[in-house]
């Protein structure tokens, strides 16, 4: 990989988990300013997945297009966020929802063609990939269907979302660094 991202994951995953500790303990917080957490994290997410396809491109086995486009369509959602304040939280938390459970089954099942296969992956790779794709779903499924049921509950998912984000982030920078493989 040309650039490290070595920092970049640390802080972006201790700044997750700060963000996500506080949303979980302190709602209000989470409630006032959803948008522009959600904003902040979609627009952190979008520039690396937008640096990390372009540092990529001409690893044959990795699946460029798909990370930046990805990127693209974080960044887009930052400014719909960010443009329309007043749209409605049932709306909000769907689109937001169904990013996410998108953003996942393209990590989990976006490895079964013959670019992209698994056969060059580590094994500490393909369970980032997967442990991520499963996040990702998980949590989008749950942001989709819990406001349908409760409006406070949005928060929460939200914040421990953002919690094991920060979690995989601080994994992923832990394993990639790494000297050994498994």
């Amino acid at each position: 990989m040309a650039i490290k991202f070595k920092s970049f994951f640390l802080t972006l995953g201790i700044f997750y988990i700060l963000i996500g500790a506080l949303g979980i303990s302190n709602m209000g917080f989470f409630n006032q300013n959803i948008e522009y957490i959600l904003s902040t994290v979609l627009f952190l997410n979008g520039i690396y997945h937008v640096f990390y396809s372009m540092t990529n491109r001409k690893n044959p086995y990795f699946h460029w297009g798909l990370v930046l486009g990805e990127g693209i369509i974080e960044l887009i959602s930052v400014a719909i966020i960010l443009l329309n304040t007043f749209t409605s939280q049932l709306f909000f938390t769907s689109y937001i929802g169904g990013l996410l459970c998108l953003k996942g089954l393209i990590l989990i099942l976006g490895r079964d063609n013959k670019l992209t296969s698994w056969e060059n992956t580590k094994a500490k790779v393909k369970i980032l990939v997967i442990v991520k794709g499963l996040l990702h779903f998980l949590f989008g499924s749950l942001i989709i269907v819990l406001p349908l049921l409760t409006d406070k509950a949005v928060y929460i998912v939200f914040g421990w979302y953002i919690l094991f984000l920060g979690i995989h982030f601080l994994t992923e920078e832990y394993i990639t660094n790494k000297k050994s493989d498994v």
